[in-house]
């Protein structure tokens, strides 16, 4: 090979190593953004829910500690009343102070439902399988029996991965309660491999990913599960139930 022949083909091998150096810095340096891009797209996520929680939080402390104890007076005030007026048990008086008390009875029960909705302290009180049972207590009165079955979960579980669990089920049995059209649906929690496995299963209509206005729903326990790390599937077909299933790791702060 000539020395002009073998100059040319140097440069040209050279040529073909700096392109493919440039190549790899750009794929490198695409990736690298794309993580950073993700991180920071996590971190928002994160930080907006932080928000919302905050926020709830305050509307249930303001209800507990501020409108709660109005109606607990109001009430008292009511049967002080009753006491001094002494009217006669089957007077008209009588059967609309009655029914005044129930309605406020009523509120308090409400107000107290709501409180616990929008922020469940209970998660961080009594722990998650226990909160569950709560739960599963709360949609009972409204006529969704919950089978729980809770016997293999860990006893310890960080605060961040209990509190999406326990919104998770909660969205789960709201949506099995709303449309399932079924009576009855079983939960399950237990851990594996340093992961907690939360799972609603009903066996009502079932759906189409998309159908029965579950979009956002669906959304919201999905982002509350990436937002610990974890993974949200949900498995349905018409006239066979649904079944979700999140897996979040016991490691997530």
């Amino acid at each position: 090979m000539s020395p002009a022949i073998s100059a040319i083909w140097s440069l040209f091998l050279a040529g073909i190593v700096s392109l493919t150096i440039v190549v790899a810095a750009l794929v490198t340096a695409m990736v690298v953004a794309q993580r950073r891009r993700l991180a920071m797209q996590q971190d928002y996520s994160q930080r907006v829910l932080q928000a919302h929680e905050e926020e709830r939080a305050w509307v249930a402390r303001e209800l507990h500690d501020d409108l709660l104890q109005r109606v607990a007076m109001i009430r008292h005030e009511m049967d002080d009343l009753w006491s001094t007026q002494g009217a006669a048990a089957d007077s008209k008086e009588a059967q609309r102070m009655r029914a005044l008390t129930g309605e406020l009875n009523d509120l308090g029960v409400a107000l107290r439902n709501v409180a616990h909705r929008l922020h469940p302290t209970i998660v961080d009180q009594i722990g998650l399988p226990r909160a569950l049972d709560s739960l599963a207590q709360e949609v009972g009165r409204a006529g969704l029996a919950v089978s729980i079955d809770a016997g293999s979960a860990p006893p310890k579980i960080p605060s961040p991965v209990a509190h999406a669990a326990y919104r998770i089920a909660q969205e789960a049995l709201r949506n099995v309660a709303k449309h399932a059209g079924t009576g009855a649906a079983d939960l399950s929690l237990s851990a594996a491999n340093s992961t907690l496995l939360l799972r609603v299963i009903d066996r009502g209509a079932g759906f189409e990913p998309g159908a029965d206005g579950r979009g956002l729903g669906l959304a919201s326990m999905s982002e509350r599960a990436a937002l610990v790390k974890g993974t949200l599937q949900v498995t349905s077909r018409r006239g066979e139930g649904t079944t979700v299933e999140a897996r979040l790791p016991l490691g997530a702060t």
